[in-house]
């Protein structure tokens, strides 16, 4: 597998005359961006990115696989935004001829929990947003969009949303994932989990250049093994926290593990 960081070169070399030809031909860009206001929890202020595409695009997860770029938010120009935690719903895995990707298709919503800094005063959140959406071909988007959040306001499409954000395992929660060992197969390196329950994927990230591949599950053992990209030597991973981000479906939840 080549380098996923030569990969990332090429990608943006060869996608910034799409965006450029698509900016001076006047010709419809294959995505919308909106924000959408939830209204106000406790002291935390609830928005959405809205991201819709035109058919058969899909754009990138925060971790994007062996293609692409993870989306990036930036909120210069925002007032009494103290702090914003983006939340990012559970994703699909791509198979294509660029290799293994994650991310969505059609239409996806980027939660946002937003704590103001003077609570008795609005929010107005200025966004800027870049990030790749891909077809046959792949480009860099750009989009900006504001939001003066609303306390009063309500969103079923927020809502719905929201609910696909995984939740995180809270301690003293029984984990999913009781263990983590790296094997060899065929010469090539392995992530082993060990689960307590059926999952239907396992998205998986580290503080390291490695990116873990789908899942194969072998039901017996009650174990998931995931194949090992982009590091030279796997040794490194060891006692490395790795954030797993379990789907059952619908739902989800994320849980930290080291490799033992």
């Amino acid at each position: 597998m080549e380098d996923m960081n030569r990969r990332y070169a090429l990608f943006a070399l060869a996608a910034a005359p799409f965006m450029a030809t698509t900016a001076q031909s006047g010709v419809a860009p294959p995505f919308k961006v909106s924000m959408l206001s939830g209204g106000q929890d406790g002291d935390i202020w609830q928005a959405g990115i809205l991201v819709e595409l035109e058919p058969g695009w899909k754009t990138y997860w925060r971790v994007p696989g062996d293609t692409g770029i993870p989306p990036q938010f930036d909120w210069t120009g925002s007032k009494n935004s103290g702090s914003i935690e983006v939340g990012y719903p559970l994703p699909s895995r791509f198979q294509d001829a660029g290799g293994e990707s994650i991310g969505y298709h059609d239409q996806v919503l980027f939660s946002l929990f937003v704590r103001s800094e003077k609570p008795d005063e609005m929010v107005h959140l200025q966004l800027s947003m870049f990030f790749a959406v891909c077809k046959e071909v792949c480009i860099p988007a750009k989009a900006k969009a504001e939001l003066l959040l609303n306390s009063s306001a309500t969103s079923p499409v927020l809502s719905d949303w929201q609910k696909r954000v995984p939740r995180i395992i809270v301690v003293g929660e029984t984990p999913s994932v009781t263990a983590a060992r790296i094997e060899i197969m065929k010469d090539k390196p392995m992530l082993v989990l060990s689960l307590a329950r059926a999952v239907q994927d396992i998205f998986v990230e580290s503080a390291t250049t490695a990116f873990f591949g789908k899942p194969q599950f072998d039901v017996v053992s009650g174990e998931a093994w995931l194949p090992v990209w982009n590091l030279s030597d796997a040794g490194k991973l060891r006692g490395v926290p790795l954030k797993l981000t379990l789907s059952f479906g619908d739902s989800g939840i994320e849980q930290m593990l080291a490799i033992n």
